[in-house]
């Protein structure tokens, strides 16, 4: 009886948990009998169905309670800014599909081109909504992460060197082809989930204090999450993690303990990339197989000294050194001198034009130079987003209408280009969203993104400031990806432990011992 009424107490936050352990954990590794080929179809089927799952037995509690419990369910709620501004944007993204041009055309409900159309917001939405109001932040979220994060990279390794589990590589896509892996499919998608699992894995390394196993596996996930990103070699990734590493550096380095577990993880990460170049996996067209073609050369040799210099630096820093954090006032001044080089990068960037890729393509951005080709192609999408938004500025043209406006007014362009490509996106979340629910849709989604990012810097704890890495670092490289219901449901729930993570003390900083 008494563990009857402990779970009928706790139902809510029972129920969220669950809901947060399938999305993090079991949904990114579900696949169906046609692998890459269809991997988006088979992910939204399988998120429409445990996401309605999830709201519908919450709402049916709530209903419950509303009548027989009202004072309980009072007790249980939490709402406030940032559920109302969740609500304005769910609200805007059905007042942009009714009112849409294509609505009578196309089906806005399900969405032209990545599946995000106005079910996948209203789960999105949703979700968070419920998690947010009725979840109990529990410690043991962030090894949901970590695991999920190694289980990825595990099943990723293993198609890297050759072999074909879940048969995901078919006929017409080989297993030489690594713009598709794992059970997550495009390499962009992978990225972007990996901004997410590695991001948190190394946070939870160097802010927590948590048992040793748990330390163990952050460093399994950053060694095979880093292995399988230097093989993506995805920009977006790359700028996301670099950032976010900026950032929050100044708080790591401040502070001697978070500094000799920063040295531990860049050492992890080299050894990633040591053992990828040492690996050498090498697709012989002639055999129609891929294999492991052993190497020793003098850039691994290079990397396993600076690697051991690291780790010996690593280990004099936490034996000699005491563990304290510097005055708060240099962690500002850190910020502004950060500012002042960027400030400075950027006007040598103005006055001289560097031969290198991207600092060249930053040269002849500030000089008005937009050529198409820069940021692989992503120029010739963001020019052409900014002049199809501003047919319809306020509310857009539904959620995930973009494939329509775009194609319709600039296929010819795309075939300029040399071949004719579908695009959905702009590749810049921030102004596809601009383009599919208007200027109105998109403030309000960031309003609530910075009412959220509030709270958690206001109300941090060492683990919201995990999950506030976290989630940074997934916005900063929304600048140059897309949503797709493969990662995007992983986000909202990210952002929803994050909020619930807020209500923890600020010196409940570790795991009960």
């Amino acid at each position: 009886m008494k563990l009857i009424s402990k779970i009928k107490q706790n139902i809510f936050s029972l129920l969220t948990e669950i809901y947060v352990a399938v999305i993090v954990v079991i949904y990114p590794l579900i696949v169906d009998k046609t692998g890459f080929f269809k991997i988006l179809e088979c992910k939204y089927r399988y998120f429409v169905f445990i996401a309605s799952t999830y709201i519908a037995l919450m709402l049916i509690l709530v209903i419950y309670n509303m009548i027989f419990d009202k004072d309980k369910l009072k007790e249980s709620v939490k709402f406030g800014k940032v559920q109302l501004t969740i609500l304005v944007f769910l609200l805007l993204n059905i007042i942009s599909c009714i009112l849409s041009p294509y609505f009578k055309d196309y089906n806005l409900l399900v969405g032209i081109g990545r599946g995000e159309g106005l079910i996948s917001m209203f789960l999105y939405c949703f979700s968070f909504l419920l998690i947010s109001m009725f979840g109990k932040f529990n410690k043991r979220y962030i090894l949901y992460f970590v695991i999920s994060s190694i289980l990825i990279s595990s099943i990723c390794i293993i198609q890297y060197i050759g072999f074909n589990p879940f048969n995901m590589y078919q006929e017409g896509i080989g297993t030489h082809n690594v713009s598709f892996i794992g059970t997550i499919g495009n390499l962009d998608f992978v990225s972007a989930m990996y901004t997410i699992m590695l991001t948190l894995s190394v946070s939870v390394f160097i802010f927590l204090d948590t048992k040793k196993y748990i330390k163990i596996l952050c460093l399994i996930s950053t060694y095979f999450g880093f292995f399988i990103f230097e093989v993506l070699d995805v920009l977006s990734g790359a700028v996301g993690f670099a950032l976010t590493l900026i950032l929050v550096l100044p708080y790591i380095i401040t502070n001697s303990k978070r500094l000799y577990r920063l040295l531990i993880i860049i050492s992890t990460i080299l050894l990633g990339y040591i053992t990828n170049l040492i690996l050498n996996p090498v697709y012989h067209y002639d055999k129609g197989r891929l294999t492991l073609d052993i190497q020793f050369n003098l850039i691994a040799l290079i990397l396993i000294i600076l690697t051991a210099v690291i780790v010996f630096l690593a280990f004099i820093l936490r034996k000699y050194v005491t563990y304290r954090l510097i005055n708060k006032k240099i962690i500002n001044y850190m910020f502004i001198s950060m500012i002042i080089i960027a400030c400075i990068g950027l006007i040598v960037m103005f006055f001289v034009d560097m031969p290198f890729g991207i600092f060249h393509e930053i040269h002849e951005i500030m000089h008005g130079k937009l050529n198409d080709e820069f940021g692989t192609y992503r120029m010739f999408l963001w020019k052409r987003s900014f002049m199809i938004f501003k047919e319809y500025p306020l509310i857009g043209t539904g959620p995930d209408s973009f494939t329509a406006r775009f194609m319709d007014k600039y296929t010819q362009d795309i075939i300029n280009l040399g071949e004719l490509t579908l695009n959905d996106t702009a590749a810049n979340v921030y102004l596809t969203m601009l383009v599919n629910i208007g200027i109105l849709g998109l403030i309000s989604y960031l309003v609530f993104v910075g009412l959220l990012l509030h709270k958690m810097i206001k109300k941090r704890n060492a683990f919201s400031t995990v999950f506030l890495t976290s989630i940074i670092c997934f916005l900063i490289q929304d600048f140059f990806n897309l949503w797709t219901v493969i990662v995007t449901p992983v986000f909202f729930v990210l952002m929803a432990i994050g909020y619930i993570s807020t209500y923890l003390d600020k010196e409940e900083n570790v795991y009960e011992k």
